[in-house]
């Protein structure tokens, strides 16, 4: 087991009282081989929930376990490994870039937790290949590049410390279409190639269909479903949950209304065309 929350809740101090964020979760992540979304309305606690995943936040009440360590830890025990072993990508993570060249921003993780100069090095020009960035930028200032070869870099930082497990906070917001395809398409390959757990927080209902397995709906702090993709989406009570189908379920839906199209889930754009041109030669 990756990742085990056992009636977990989390607040945060208001000035006269309390907010509870998330309250009883309780959940279980495989180190290897889930993607995971995390969905749900604005201030439904996905972001503090994943924050408990790499002990950025600590459980007020009930136990988090990450690869064999509780949280909150024991006097004195030291946490910071965990963030090596869980990494987190926050929204727009270009904002965190500082250092004066690419390469050296890539290697500052491996680098802070004790890996030699070289081994950074490495590392950083491992990931950097991974996400798409060219070795001719390697030493520009990542001040000096487009917005999206900026996301890659950011990206590339916590790819560099090889993470067991990656957690996506919104990883595609203010990207272009092709920006948001090519990031994603990405986060697919590594868990395809590595059989590595990603877990993604996304409004984007399209790319949750296409690339997730299994989703986990929060409302009010609870989680209000945990199961496949499948199961989410052709749920009888689906509006209960307060999300959008994706938009090929939607087309489906409304050419079976209005064309007499057999239904049939599919819930990515080159499934539902590769259907719809089945339909049309029968």
């Amino acid at each position: 087991m990756g990742i085990q929350f056992k009636d977990v809740s989390f607040a945060y101090r208001g000035l006269r009282q309390n907010y509870d964020a998330i309250s009883h979760i309780n959940l279980n992540i495989d180190k290897e081989g889930e993607f995971i979304a995390i969905v749900g309305q604005t201030g439904s606690g996905k972001s503090t929930l994943v924050q408990h995943m790499n002990a950025l936040l600590l459980p007020m009440s009930g136990v988090v376990t990450v690869f064999g360590q509780n949280l909150p830890p024991k006097k004195n025990e030291k946490i910071n490994a965990l963030r090596q072993r869980v990494g987190l990508v926050f929204q727009f993570p270009e904002y965190q870039l500082f250092e004066e060249t690419i390469i050296k921003d890539i290697m500052f993780g491996p680098k802070n937790f004790k890996s030699t100069e070289a081994e950074a090095l490495e590392k950083a020009k491992k990931a950097a290949a991974i996400c798409g960035v060219p070795e001719n930028l390697l030493e520009q200032s990542p001040f000096r590049i487009s917005g999206g070869q900026m996301r890659r870099v950011a990206v590339a930082g916590i790819l560099a410390m090889e993470p067991d497990i990656l957690v996506l906070d919104e990883p595609t917001r203010g990207l272009d279409p092709k920006g948001r395809r090519d990031l994603m398409q990405i986060f697919q390959s590594i868990h395809e190639k590595q059989n590595k757990t990603i877990i993604l927080i996304s409004h984007d209902m399209d790319l949750v269909s296409e690339h997730a397995k299994r989703i986990i709906v929060l409302d009010q702090g609870k989680i209000v479903f945990d199961g496949k993709k499948e199961d989410l989406f052709e749920h009888p009570d689906f509006e209960s949950f307060h999300l959008d189908l994706p938009t090929p379920l939607k087309i489906l839906k409304e050419l079976s209304k209005e064309a007499g199209i057999t239904y049939q889930p599919k819930y990515d754009y080159p499934s539902l065309l590769a259907y719809l041109k089945e339909v049309n030669h029968e």
